[in-house]
């Protein structure tokens, strides 16, 4: 479906099949309405993650019975990663997909989960977004945007992909570095020297072939999907942490009024795919480096002084307790921050 990034999942996909199978048949014993949905998704069909959302609207019609069909609308073409939420909320499409982080001010607290060098490996951002999902905050926050998280994707780690090679605290001074919308990265970043800019994913590659930026934060595999290494051929082996990054969101009320077997499904095929999706990506990653970089020229650099950017950085933890606790949600942090110190506890490079 999406070139390398299909030869890269193969497997992957092979194994949510498998998963899916064992349910499959009791699924379809159900009774379920004849539904037409649209999903209005922020990034390409070829992007590396994006496929995940394929699978999901798959496996739906699939254990529906074919009674359920979702059409994805990609790339942006029903609305921007900033516009989707509102689409969702406010039922001009069904279902959305976009990242949590860009609406910290529409949900302060559900929007506040992508915080780097906190969780290791895409399980533990996986569990992160389960866990927020439970506290009343972050339902009050969802329900004031009339929609409902179905799952957000744990990702590999965020690491740099680079025009030069990065290799110490020194190497950082002055560097360019193109940073997602999430909150306290900016001050994060810059606090190690790093010039942040933010700038959309779509213009990635424009911006390290032209020399706007020095770097690129993402997984690795997007620097495959997005041909960055075109034009920056150092990946840098730094894990920034793996985050929540996109999923999908349902509206509301549509949610609500649709009979309990259709929540239940839509609910369980969530599940499946987190759960499998933070293994695989575990192979995704390995396979990055061991096949598609050395296939594309690509330099693999080991950064020096993670111990020493650690004491300098501090904790992006206590840069995100401090501001929810001065926009008044000092009770949401009281009950999540231990979330965020036991990943962040065990994180390792």
């Amino acid at each position: 479906m999406i070139g390398k990034v299909k030869q890269n999942l193969k497997f992957g996909l092979a194994a949510l099949a498998f998963c899916a199978t064992a349910v499959t048949g009791s699924a379809q014993a159900e009774e379920y309405p004849s539904l037409n949905l649209r999903l209005a998704h922020f990034v390409p069909s070829n992007t590396a993650g994006a496929q995940w959302e394929q699978w999901w609207v798959d496996e739906v019609e699939k254990r529906s019975g074919d009674k359920i069909k979702i059409k994805i609308f990609w790339a942006g073409s029903m609305g921007g990663p900033k516009e989707i939420l509102k689409l969702t909320g406010t039922g001009a499409v069904q279902l959305g997909v976009t990242a949590q982080g860009y609406f910290t001010r529409e949900m302060p607290v559900a929007g506040n989960a992508s915080l780097l060098r906190v969780h290791q490996a895409p399980a533990d951002a996986a569990d992160s977004w389960k866990r927020w999902q439970e506290d009343p905050q972050t339902r009050a926050d969802m329900d004031q945007n009339g929609v409902i998280g179905l799952y957000h994707q744990g990702s590999n780690p965020y690491r740099l992909f680079c025009t030069k090679p990065v290799e110490t605290l020194a190497d950082l001074e002055g560097l360019r570095v193109r940073v997602p919308g999430a909150p306290y990265w900016v001050e994060f970043l810059s606090a190690m020297g790093v010039v942040p800019v933010s700038i959309p994913y779509s213009e990635m590659y424009g911006a390290l072939q032209k020399g706007t930026v020095d770097c690129s934060f993402a997984p690795h595999e997007q620097a495959i999907s997005g041909k960055f290494y075109e034009v920056a051929k150092y990946a840098i082996d730094m894990n920034m942490g793996s985050q929540p990054t996109w999923g999908v969101f349902v509206n509301k009320k549509i949610f609500d009024a649709w009979p309990e077997n259709v929540q239940k499904l839509m609910r369980e095929v969530s599940d499946d795919l987190m759960e499998v999706v933070a293994k695989e990506n575990v192979k995704i990653a390995e396979k990055t480096i061991e096949v598609d970089f050395v296939e594309h020229g690509i330099t693999y650099v080991k950064f020096k002084e993670a111990a020493e950017f650690d004491e300098k950085a501090g904790s992006m933890v206590d840069l995100w307790a401090a501001d929810l606790k001065e926009r008044g949600y000092g009770d949401a942090v009281e009950r999540l921050e231990p979330v965020l110190r036991e990943k962040q506890a065990n994180f390792k490079d």
